[in-house]
């Protein structure tokens, strides 16, 4: 099977999809044009960047360089992750990146060493390219969990406070809402697993697809890919919320009302 491969004019072509994008934003009065410009613009810039270094990365192959990547890639997770949730970043800085950190590395090496089966299991143009597919699922599950646990304490702090006055725990009191939380944020991952085939094509399995892999490898990757992310993503969440609730209450067990104002 050949590859499909996309030529500079192509490109242009489908960039010309953003002008009636615009003029249906306008239309609509919807006022995210500016956004939109910004967020295409930006995306062609990174990405063009991406492209030049991953190139020389790949060929480089050094473990300190990859494992340093990889720590980049964490700490700008970590960090997008507390600005969307709209939390301190300063006081959750640090867990959340450790919460990201610690399943993505343990993930990616067994994925590496027991799934894919490499001899070298810090090889780049793997190790890189899933690190990135795990964190972007584990971002979006971390902001939809701490923004769930953390509205939902304060919208039911009476109950909490209720549980408190019953002789429970921080912990204890908090764990209905650490479960419904991490309900909340695994619930798009399950979603996605149950009708994955049916519904939809996933980004790896058509990626590969395209370029002129076998569809049976490319499904193996994909059902690899999508029980990684899932596991990596429920672990990080799990962690993540623990931190929270150490970080987020204050000495005498209540919430801690400066935590939810940016910073």
């Amino acid at each position: 099977m050949n590859a499909a491969t996309i030529p500079i004019s192509g490109l242009v072509f489908g960039l010309l999809l953003i002008a009636p994008s615009i003029l249906l934003i306008w239309w609509f009065k919807l006022g995210i044009n500016k956004q939109l410009l910004v967020s295409v613009v930006r995306m062609l810039v990174q990405l063009s960047f991406v492209a030049l270094y991953l190139k020389y990365i790949f060929l480089l192959d050094h473990i300190l360089v990859n494992l340093a990547y990889i720590l980049l890639m964490v700490l700008f997770a970590a960090h997008s992750g507390i600005r969307s949730s709209s939390l301190r970043l300063k006081k959750l800085l640090v867990p959340t990146f450790i919460a990201m950190l610690l399943p993505t590395l343990l993930t990616l090496l067994y994925f590496n060493w027991a799934i894919v089966q490499l001899e070298h299991i810090f090889q780049a143009d793997v190790l890189i390219p899933v690190a990135g597919l795990m964190l972007g699922n584990t971002l979006k599950s971390n902001i939809v969990a701490l923004k769930t646990f953390f509205n939902s304490i304060r919208k039911e702090e009476k109950t909490y406070c209720f549980l408190l006055g019953n002789g429970a725990s921080k912990q204890e009191a908090a764990r209905p809402f650490m479960k419904e939380a991490i309900r909340m944020a695994m619930a798009p991952n399950l979603a996605t697993m149950a009708t994955v085939g049916l519904v939809s094509l996933p980004g790896v399995m058509t990626g590969q697809i395209l370029g002129g892999s076998d569809p049976v490898l490319a499904v193996k990757y994909q059902i690899m890919v999508m029980v990684i992310i899932f596991f990596n993503s429920l672990l990080s969440n799990i962690l993540q919320l623990f931190f929270a609730i150490r970080q987020g209450f204050t000495k005498s067990d209540q919430l801690d009302k400066s935590l939810l104002d940016q910073g």
